[in-house]
Formats: C-alpha cells, sequence, structure tokens
C-alpha cells in the first residue's frame, strides 16, 4: 500500500531531508491536494454491514459490477482496496472484522496494520462495544481522525418499536446517538462524529451528511495525512543519522586511545572530540546557520533546538575522565620505575587503551543521543510549517 504520495515522490523528498530539510519543506508545500493519495480504512466487528457500507459510500449497489462482496458470499477475509469514483486518490480498504477466528482482536492492530491507514470510519451494528473501544483508543494514539458510523438503524427502530408502547423514533434515534457519544468521549474523543446509517437503504439516516462532512473535510484531511507521514519519513532520516554516526565511534575511539604521548595524547584528544562534535551538530543540522534557514522557510521559532551548554556535558566528562585515565597510567609507570614491578609495566598500557577507548566511546555515544534529541524536535516544525 502506498503512502499519501507516490514512491518515486515520497524518495526524492526522502533524500531532501537528508541533505537539506528546508528544501525538502519547500518541495512538500508545493504538493497539490487533489495529488495526495488517502487510504481509508473501514473497520469494525464482522456482520456490522462494512463491505455494504463500502458500497454505499461509493454510490454503488451491492450487486453492481466492482462492488465489494456481501450478503451470502461471507465475511471479507483480507484488507481489500476499492478507489472512490468522485474523490481523487482517495482509497477506501474494507478490512476484515475485528473480533473474528481468524481475526482475533489481541492480534488486529497489528496484522492488519492499522498504523499505515491515514483515516478511519468505524462501523458498529450494536451498542458501543469492547472492540469498538480498542479501535477508537488505537486510531488516536496514532494521532488520526475517525468516523463513527451506528449502522442497521432500522433493525434498532424495529425492535424498539415492538417492545416499547411508548415508542417514538427520534426519541429511539437521540438515545442511540447518546449511547455513541458517550461511550467515545469515556475514552477521550473530542467532538465525536457519529452518523446513523439504515440497511438497506444507506441513503436513509445519514449517508448524505457522512457524505457532506467528508467532501468538507477531505482537504484538511490529506493535508494532514500528508504530514503524519513526512513527519514519521523525517524519523526515520533522523534514526538513519543516528545509526551511520554511532557506527563510526569506534575508530574515534581507537585513535584516540592510541595516542602513546601524555601531553599529546591530550592534545589530539580535544582535537577529536571537538571535530565530531561539530560533524554532527552540522550532520543533525542543527548548526546556526541551517537553524535560520529553517526559521526563514518555516517562519516557526527554531529557539527550542539551538545548541546550549547541556549539551557539552558528555565532552566534560570525558575530558575529567581523559586526565584521570592520564594520570593513572603516570602513577601507574612511577610505581612500577620505583618498584621494579616489571609486570605493572606489561599490564598497564593494555588497561590504559581500554580505559581510554571506552570514555571516549561513551562520550561520543551521549553526544549523539542528546543531538538526536534535540533533532527530533523537527518534527513538530515539519509537522506545523505544512498545514
Amino acid at each position: 500500500m502506498e503512502g499519501p504520495l507516490d514512491h518515486q515522490e515520497n524518495e526524492r523528498i526522502r533524500e531532501m531531508l537528508e541533505t537539506d530539510p528546508v528544501a525538502a519543506i519547500k518541495r512538500i508545500n508545493l504538493v497539490q491536494t487533489d495529488d495526495i493519495r488517502l487510504n481509508i480504512a473501514i473497520t469494525g466487528e464482522p456482520g456490522t454491514g462494512k463491505s455494504t457500507f463500502v458500497n454505499g459510500f461509493r454510490g454503488i449497489n451491492n450487486n453492481d459490477e466492482g462492488a465489494a462482496p456481501t450478503g451470502c458470499g461471507g465475511p471479507t477475509t483480507s484488507p481489500t482496496s476499492y478507489l472512490h469514483p468522485d474523490y481523487p486518490h482517495v482509497i477506501l480498504w474494507d478490512l476484515p472484522g475485528i473480533g473474528s477466528t481468524m481475526w482475533p482482536a489481541d492480534q488486529y492492530v497489528e496484522r492488519v496494520e492499522l498504523k499505515k491507514f491515514d483515516f478511519f470510519i468505524i462501523i458498529s451494528a450494536n451498542r458501543f462495544r469492547e472492540n469498538d473501544v480498542k479501535l477508537a483508543e488505537e486510531i488516536q494514539k496514532m494521532g488520526k481522525k475517525f468516523y463513527f458510523v451506528r449502522s442497521k438503524i432500522n433493525h434498532n427502530l424495529r425492535d424498539e418499536e415492538q417492545s416499547r408502547r411508548d415508542f417514538t423514533e427520534e426519541e429511539t434515534l437521540a438515545a442511540i446517538i447518546e449511547d455513541c457519544f458517550k461511550g467515545l468521549q469515556k475514552v477521550g474523543t473530542e467532538s465525536p462524529q457519529v452518523f446513523l446509517l439504515s440497511s438497506p437503504g444507506l441513503s436513509q439516516h445519514g449517508l448524505n451528511q457522512l457524505k457532506r462532512t467528508f467532501e468538507r473535510e477531505l482537504p484538511e484531511l490529506k493535508r494532514k495525512a500528508l504530514r503524519l507521514s513526512m513527519s514519521d519519513l523525517y524519523l526515520q532520516v533522523l534514526d538513519n543519522k543516528k545509526q551511520r554516526f554511532q557506527a563510526e565511534i569506534k575508530y574515534y575511539s581507537i585513535f584516540s586511545a592510541a595516542v602513546p604521548i601524555p601531553l599529546l595524547s591530550a592534545f589530539v584528544d580535544l582535537w577529536l572530540i571537538y571535530s565530531a562534535f561539530q560533524k554532527y551538530v552540522v550532520g543533525f543540522r542543527l548548526n546556526a546557520r541551517s537553524l535560520e534557514e529553517m526559521a526563514a522557510v518555516t517562519r516557526v521559532p527554531c529557539e527550542d533546538v539551538r545548541i546550549t551548554s547541556t549539551l557539552l556535558k558528555p565532552l566534560i566528562t570525558y575530558a575529567v575522565l581523559k586526565v584521570l585515565t592520564q594520570v593513572a597510567d603516570r602513577s601507574m609507570a612511577s610505581v612500577a620505575l620505583m618498584k621494579g614491578y616489571s609486570f605493572i609495566s606489561l599490564f598497564r598500557r593494555p588497561v590504559v587503551f581500554a580505559l581510554s577507548f571506552t570514555t571516549t566511546y561513551i562520550a561520543l555515544r551521549l553526544t549523539i543521543s542528546a543531538l538526536a534529541e534535540k533533532a527530533h524536535r523537527f518534527k513538530r516544525i515539519l509537522v506545523l510549517s505544512t498545514m
């Protein structure tokens, strides 16, 4: 399943995020809304009318060519996609029902790869249930939006009419909506959007209202899908940089520990650690020039990602430990010389080498982690600047 942008464009932006995030943001902002792909997951428990909804939302009947299979054809067993005929690059995905024997609830989110979808429509044919709660919570964790649809309302109206003398359709529909709202608000949904549908005759009780709402919100849904996709892509780029820098640490550490002359070693270490630090700062685009360019293009303040003295703590710790290592080395050498303990001289260099290597390695690793954490905050800037 492709994301909001086609693969070629996605890879081009990935490369730009690696080398020039400012240019990447400019390119992202040039993407036309109609060119953004929106993958919509139609989900819910088995038998709630998901496939019928897919057909009704696309404006076709269950027996039309290209319709999603319904009725006695059996439940949907794997995610199946359907293009919407009226909206460019809108794909509806008819998902298997959550809680079936083939798709148990405790495995559903991972197996169906729920995180890949941009927007969700939860279909429920009964009172707000445990699996509805699970879906709503998972979607909100991802920072994504959903509509909640109560299907087969005609069944509820019929049952209520048969069981109550004081039945009125308006009161029954109001009670159903209230039940849905209470259930969604309990799981933290702000301003839940609930629609009531009948089957057959999906045009009744809310389908037209849902279509109008969706058409009004479609541009923003697409832009949000693009923002989330690009911020995830940026984090992948950032993680790759972090891993690449961490893989180089051992070479800096070996070179640092290999210089045998104490005074010269101190100068080499300072130059080495400063060079590595500068390389990481530029690599993570945290240098002053990169931040100024980012602020100019995005109009979003970058003050919270500027380099501060706290990032130098690993280097200060490193310097202290390095001095202590060299002091210990010279002390051991003096003791060996005075006492004539040749075995001390034999083991002194490997021990000092190991200590020197370890202190350099730890200091650089802590530095990379601190800088990467700073760079993570660019995700907020990326999201704000592509609204």
